[in-house]
């Protein structure tokens, strides 16, 4: 990042690396955070504010803490939720997981250079047509992947794993097949 950072201008609000900003008053404000700090971070209402500052960006920076398969953090849904273009850097099955076919996120493992990813999002900001491209899949359908996981983590949203295992116990002490109830498990929350 701080060499991406060598190339273009990247406002930091983080507690850490180079070129720190203090938070507009109105995030402060709506959030409820002008007295707290980050360990108080779950008393305030740290996301709205987060989102609503994102939604005054282009783009919002989204690289995991960690490059692993299938691990895709709030970084990358809150991107989305807030309207911006995520210049992202994580899971490399990242396509599995994104709710357009293409084109709706800057993949950083797609350049060379940090100069070369600075340069195509210099390119993309200031050409409202290679912009406005990276939004088209808003007013398309859903992939049928994408989908499968919002209605897999719908379904398993309403359970805990204690709850789901208690139910399995409860329905086995009552003499239900074991294997019919994994097997209908897993077509409702399994794998998508």
């Amino acid at each position: 990042m701080i060499d991406f950072m060598k190339f273009i201008d990247v406002d930091n609000y983080g507690t850490c690396g180079p070129k720190i900003r203090r938070l507009p008053s109105f995030i402060v404000e709506l959030q409820g955070s002008s007295k707290k700090n980050l360990k108080d971070r779950g008393a305030y209402k740290w996301e709205d504010g987060k989102l609503r500052l994102a939604s005054e960006y282009l783009f919002t920076i989204a690289i995991e803490n960690s490059i692993n398969h299938d691990y895709i953090t709030e970084k990358l849904w809150h991107a989305f939720i807030a309207g911006t273009v995520p210049i992202y850097l994580g899971a490399p099955n990242i396509d599995e997981w994104l709710p357009c076919s293409s084109n709706c996120l800057i993949d950083l493992r797609n350049f060379t250079s940090a100069k070369d990813a600075a340069d195509f999002v210099q390119r993309v900001a200031t050409n409202r047509t290679l912009y406005e491209s990276f939004h088209q899949w808003r007013n398309q359908p859903m992939p049928p992947h994408f989908e499968k996981i919002l209605n897999y983590f719908q379904k398993v949203g309403n359970y805990t794993m204690d709850c789901v295992l208690c139910d399995l116990t409860h329905r086995v002490d009552r003499g239900e097949n074991l294997q019919v109830i994994k097997k209908k498990l897993l077509a409702d929350i399994g794998r998508f």
